[in-house]
């Protein structure tokens, strides 16, 4: 059996976005709620700030930009072109997902860079609106896998 080469160009956009929200939903849903019930607010503070750290790393210079070449190639090979961006459902969902995408990544960095001179609150405030917007992102990206492309 051959391998499509834009199953792999997929695989791996999958693969990062699984990543990405699965690493949020991870720390926000299991390492954090932990942390703070065993672990006092020192350490809970120490250990969140590094897995932010480290998750922000892998994310910067891991999963955005393989994100991002995988889905301009995606979109490419579904005949996407900025003419039909704007005029078929396709496109305009596409452009949505894009759009949020950028702003999701914005809040993510602005979480990362400002979360320790932040009250807690406000900094758990910006990590549950990334996430939030991280699983629109999946729900646009399903939509799309059930729109015809434009091609």
């Amino acid at each position: 059996m051959a391998i499509n080469a834009w199953a792999v160009v997929r695989f791996f956009h999958v693969l990062a976005a699984v990543f990405w929200v699965g690493g949020q939903l991870m720390l926000s849903v299991v390492v954090v709620p932990l942390l703070r019930r065993h672990g006092g607010p020192v350490l809970t503070r120490e250990m969140a700030a590094a897995a932010g750290r480290r998750f922000g790393t892998v994310t910067s210079f891991g999963l955005f930009p393989v994100l991002v070449v995988t889905g301009v190639l995606l979109a490419w090979h579904e005949g996407v072109r900025w003419a039909n961006l704007g005029t078929t459902t396709y496109g305009q969902v596409l452009r949505t997902k894009v759009i949020v995408v950028g702003v999701t990544f914005a809040l993510a960095t602005a979480h990362g860079v400002v979360a320790r001179r932040l009250p807690r609150s406000a900094g758990r405030i910006l990590a549950i609106i990334t996430l939030a917007l991280s699983i629109w992102i999946v729900l646009l990206a399903t939509t799309l896998a059930s729109l015809p492309p434009p091609r």
